[in-house]
This record gives C-alpha cells, sequence and structure tokens, in this order.
C-alpha cells in the first residue's frame, strides 16, 4: 500500500526519488518501509535521511526535528530535496531534479500527508496486533505442548466445584480423555474419596491447600489454589496434580525396608538436623516421628555425649569423636524421651545429596549386650583368678623337675617337661591378657607412673624375644635416636608390654629370614615408635577391626598363628591411657606399620 502511495506521489510530482519512514516506539526504522528507486544505493530521498542521522534521535530530539519539518533543501543546483512530517510517525522524503515544487502544489499535499498519516498509524496497530497474536498463539502452542509433555493434569473449578477446565497428558492413567470431565461436580465425581474433597472444600474457603491423594490405584501431588478477588472473595480453584505413584512406591519400598532393619537410622543434614528417621528410632528412644523431624541429631545423646553446641554440625561431630574409619561404630550414651539413658554403637557415614553432604546415622541399643559382656568379663576374671594358683603349681614343679634335684631325667623327659612348661608358660600369658581386658572393660586398670627411658625398653624387648628373632633368622635393625639424657613419664612394665608384643607380631607375621625395622625418636613432646615388617600384612576391610578384643585376622587364622586376638586390644588401651594414639598401616604383600606416639608428660586427668 505505501509503495503505491508512494509511485502516486512521485510520479504526479515529476520526482526522481522518494522514501516513506515510520518511527516505531523509541525506535526510528533505519530502513523505509517504501522507496522508489527500490535500491537505496540509488536513491537520494534515502541518502538525504541517512545524512540527517534521523535514526541516532532519542524522544525528545525527534520531537523538536519534527517541528523544523517541512523542509527542502538544494543539494546542488540542479537538484531539489524535500522532508515532509506524516503527523509523529515519521517522514516523507523526496527529491526533484531541474525544478523545485510549486508552493501551492506543495500546500495541496497536506490532506494527501494526513491520510497517508492515518493509514500508517493503521498499518502499525495492525502490525502490533498480529506480533500479539502470534506471541498469543505461541505461548497456547507451547502450553498445550508442555500439558501433553508432563504427567500432569491441570483443571479449574467454578465456586460450586463444577469443572472449568481438566487436561494434561496425566489423565491417560486414570483413563480419562481432555475435557471429559468439564461440567461435571467434583463433588460427584469423587464422592467416595473424603480426602480430595476435604482438600476442595478448604480450598474453596480461601486456602491454598497442598497434598498426596490416592485415586484410581494412583498417587499425585496436588496444589489447589483459589482463585479470589480483590474484595477476597473466591470465585473458584486452580489446581495441578504431578502423577508420583512411582515415586511413592519406591519411597514405601524404601521404608519398608527400613523398618525392618534392627538398627536405628536417622538420615541428617551437614548441621545434623534429622531429615528423616526409620521406626526403630522411636521404638528405642520412645519419640514420636513428628517429635524427631527437624530437630538436632544431638538430642538424642546425653549430655555428656553432645558437642558443643555452638560449633556442632556432622564434620565436627565426626572429628571430635575420631570416626577414623567406614564400619567403625562409636560407643556413646543415648536419651529417651523419658530422660533415661542406655548404652548405644553410632556409626556415621557421609554421602552427597546433589551438591550437599549428607549423613547417615546407625544406631544400636547395646543395653543387653554391654550387660552380657560384664557378666562374661566377670566369669571370665574369676575363672582366670581361680586358674592362676594350679598353673603357678604346674610351673613351679616343673620348673623344680627341671632342675633335676628330685632325680636324673633322661633327654625325652627333659623335652616333656619343657613342652609343658611352655605350655604353661602361654597360658599365663593369656590369663594375664585376658585379666588385664578385665580391668580395661571395668576402668579400674592402672598405670604406675614414673621416668623411662623409650631406649631401654627396646633393648628389653630385643633381649626378651631373642630367641624367637634367631628362631626365625629375622634381620631386625633398630633405628633408634631418642636423646640419652631424655626421660618419658609413663608405665614402663605397661609400655614394656605394647613394645613386646606390637615386636613380636612382626616377627611371627614375617617370613623366615623377613626384615623388621623398629624406628624410635622424640618428635617435639612425644615418644613415636614405628615398627615395620614385610610379611603377608592386612586386607584394608579388616584395618577397622584389629583392635577390637578378640579379633583375629585371616592371616593368622589361615596360617595357623596362635594367639587369642586381645594383644592390640591391650595395646591400644595401654597407649590410650597414657594419652596417646596407635594406629596401624597395611598394604598386603608390601608391609605393615605399627605406630604410636606418647606425650612425654603426661596431663593428669581433670586438669
Amino acid at each position: 500500500m505505501f509503495t503505491t502511495a508512494l509511485s502516486a506521489f512521485v510520479r504526479q510530482l515529476n520526482c526522481a526519488a522518494g522514501a516513506i519512514y515510520f518511527r516505531r516506539p523509541h525506535a526510528f526504522s533505519e530502513q523505509p518501509i517504501a522507496a522508489i528507486p527500490r535500491n537505496l544505493h540509488h536513491n537520494m530521498a534515502a541518502a538525504m535521511v541517512d545524512s540527517l542521522a534521523v535514526g541516532t534521535l532519542d524522544d525528545a530530539r525527534w520531537q523538536a526535528f519534527l517541528a523544523t519539518l517541512p523542509r527542502r533543501e538544494q543539494p546542488s543546483s540542479a537538484c531539489f530535496a524535500y522532508l515532509f512530517a506524516l503527523g509523529d510517525l515519521g517522514l516523507l522524503s523526496l527529491v526533484k531534479y531541474d525544478c523545485p515544487i510549486d508552493t501551492e502544489l506543495e500546500q495541496m499535499l497536506r490532506p494527501l500527508l494526513i491520510k497517508l498519516t492515518e493509514a500508517g498509524r493503521a498499518c502499525l496497530q495492525q502490525e502490533e496486533l498480529t506480533a500479539v497474536h502470534r506471541n498469543i498463539l505461541w505461548e497456547r502452542n507451547m502450553l498445550r505442548s508442555l500439558i501433553d509433555a508432563t504427567p500432569s493434569v491441570l483443571f479449574s473449578l467454578d465456586a460450586e466445584g463444577r469443572f472449568l477446565f481438566s487436561e494434561g497428558r496425566g489423565l491417560e492413567a486414570i483413563g480419562r480423555r481432555p475435557g471429559e470431565v468439564v461440567g461435571q461436580s467434583i463433588f460427584e465425581l469423587y464422592a467416595g474419596n473424603p480426602d480430595i474433597l476435604d482438600k476442595v472444600r478448604a480450598a474453596l474457603q480461601g486456602e491454598t491447600i497442598f497434598g498426596t491423594v490416592e485415586t484410581l490405584g494412583r498417587a499425585y501431588d496436588v496444589v489447589y489454589r483459589p482463585v479470589v478477588d480483590k474484595d477476597g472473595c473466591t470465585h473458584g480453584i486452580v489446581g495441578a496434580a504431578y502423577d508420583v505413584t512411582e515415586r511413592k512406591a519406591a519411597i514405601d519400598t524404601l521404608t519398608a525396608v527400613l523398618n525392618s532393619v534392627d538398627e536405628g537410622i536417622v538420615t541428617t543434614d551437614a548441621r545434623g538436623v534429622i531429615q528423616m528417621i526409620n521406626a526403630q528410632v522411636t521404638n528405642m528412644f520412645g519419640y514420636d516421628q513428628e517429635a524427631l523431624l527437624g530437630q538436632p541429631i544431638w538430642m538424642l545423646l546425653s549430655s555428656g555425649h553432645q558437642p558443643d553446641m555452638t560449633i556442632a554440625d556432622m564434620q565436627e561431630f565426626i572429628r571430635i569423636n575420631q570416626l577414623e574409619a567406614p564400619g567403625f561404630f562409636l560407643d556413646l550414651e543415648g536419651r529417651k524421651h523419658n530422660g533415661r539413658t542406655f548404652p548405644i554403637e553410632m556409626r556415621v557415614q557421609s554421602f552427597m545429596l546433589g551438591d550437599q553432604p549428607r549423613y547417615t546415622v546407625s544406631i544400636r541399643d547395646v543395653t543387653e549386650r554391654k550387660e552380657y559382656d560384664r557378666l562374661r568379663d566377670d566369669f571370665v576374671s574369676t575363672v582366670s583368678h581361680e586358674l592362676r594358683t594350679p598353673l603357678a603349681s604346674i610351673m613351679g614343679w616343673t620348673e623344680t623337675l627341671l632342675t633335676e634335684h628330685p632325680g636324673p631325667l633322661n633327654d625325652l623327659q627333659k623335652r616333656f617337661l619343657n613342652t609343658v612348661y611352655a605350655s604353661a608358660v602361654r597360658l599365663d600369658k593369656l590369663i594375664d591378657e585376658v585379666l588385664t581386658v578385665s580391668r580395661i572393660q571395668r576402668g579400674v586398670l592402672r598405670l604406675n607412673r614414673s621416668r623411662i627411658e623409650p631406649s631401654l625398653l627396646l633393648a628389653d624387648a630385643q633381649k626378651a624375644l631373642a630367641p624367637q628373632i634367631a628362631a626365625r633368622n629375622i634381620q631386625l635393625q633398630i633405628e633408634d635416636t631418642w636423646p640419652s639424657e631424655q626421660t618419658l613419664e609413663g608405665d614402663a612394665e605397661r609400655l614394656a608390654q605394647v613394645v613386646k608384643e606390637l615386636l613380636t607380631n612382626a616377627i611371627k607375621f614375617s617370613p623366615n629370614g623377613g626384615e623388621v625395622i623398629v624406628r624410635s625418636w622424640l618428635d617435639g613432646n612425644a615418644w613415636r615408635l614405628e615398627i615395620e615388617d614385610h610379611g603377608v600384612g592386612i586386607e584394608e576391610e579388616e584395618l577397622p577391626l584389629v583392635f577390637q578384643r578378640f579379633y583375629r585376622g585371616q592371616a593368622a587364622r589361615k596360617a595357623q598363628i596362635q594367639g587369642a586376638g586381645l594383644g592390640l586390644y591391650v595395646c591400644k588401651a595401654i597407649v590410650e591411657g597414657h594419652q596417646g594414639k596407635i594406629t596401624l598401616e597395611s598394604q598386603p604383600g608390601v608391609h605393615t606399620v605399627a605406630r604410636f606416639w606418647i606425650p612425654i608428660k603426661v596431663i593428669p586427668e581433670g586438669d
């Protein structure tokens, strides 16, 4: 249309070129909507508009520019250029050669320019309506695609509960078609499902409702949102239902599995806030599930086992309690809802949920086991004491016979008596370990502290174990850099027991002719000792268990190496009684290193 109008102007006025420009909101179109000739490189009318840089004008400067129109320019003696305003909508540019447009004819153009302006405004309005319609159509198609692509149901109800809208692929699962229930009452369709109707009634009262509902064998997460006018009157409901049947089935299965476990299971966030528990936790501690969710896990512990609440989080809790390896259960004291305390074992394991750390806490009620342990320890202690008297007689009389004071012995008799004596010594050592364990369990293991020299402990251990070292042809290297003038505060007998036990293990598990290295040095204010062997080693999964009572590794059982599994347990108790720490590192087939450190000066408890 504009090209036709421009052609009429150019032809009637005998112009050489013309161009029509419109300014859309806040922006001048750099390209004319109509131009003659169409090739802008040969269009003097377009070139004149470009030279004026009209496209750079803001709204205020544009209005000021329009006030200067109409305008006539004469780029050369034979060229006349004209600019006419099309209201505030745009402008018309014309170029005529040889002679200017007659003034009277120029005045006659005004009505035509007004009509051209009105036509342009109508055209722009049509463009805007077309664009709006296109956007609405695009948004509707996008919404339709979204509804069809997700397993959801979108719906709306009027104030009486009649369906105005019902769409979504989720309808397929319950055997309905989109729009099938429009016009029907939800109170009639779901008369047998009071849960749904209660939520609808609450929403019609103006309350936004979230919840999970079940219908026709499917589960849905549903939101009911009231449509409220400015006066607060509810005119209906809009809602969305998302099919969560599979998710709910998975959660129900997981819940059933967790509830069948004998241990209490708690899931927390990084701050120790409880997010999930199983039924065993509520049974064990006497709380309702709702009372625990959202609360810190520390509320399940007695006051003496709770961390500093100003810095407490799960990572700090793990650090404080030295949970050094997965699978390690920590002895703590739980607190029931009624305030009663009881012994528990707790294990903390971390996992990532997205980029957020989460923790799974396993809790065991060990009240009965602790009682069984106490009874067993009492029994073992009693039996061990009772064995001591006859064993002392056996060892004493055997030693007497071996002296041959009662009479001479032949070689066979000596060999038999030496076997009896060696077995009695081994039994005496076992009884001593059992009694030590009993004292540890009862918390009455006493340490007789004095000033000692670690180098002497090493020398005594080497001397005591010389027969075993020689029998196995062990290559023993002792790297002792402990200062001769430096002493250590500790129980000499107990620390000697630790050194001998660790060195004995290294010898027992080394091959014949193997190498054992002992390193002893002063490290700041502590004595550090390492004993390294190159024997069979310990599997990684066994390392957290080696310091437990009566635990014997697979390698020891397979090689039929004698022992009751008490030595390392006793060593750990003695080292920790000196406020030290003992660890074991092993690479099967490469080496095993036992380490401990003990502070030079032991700080009395309570200081």
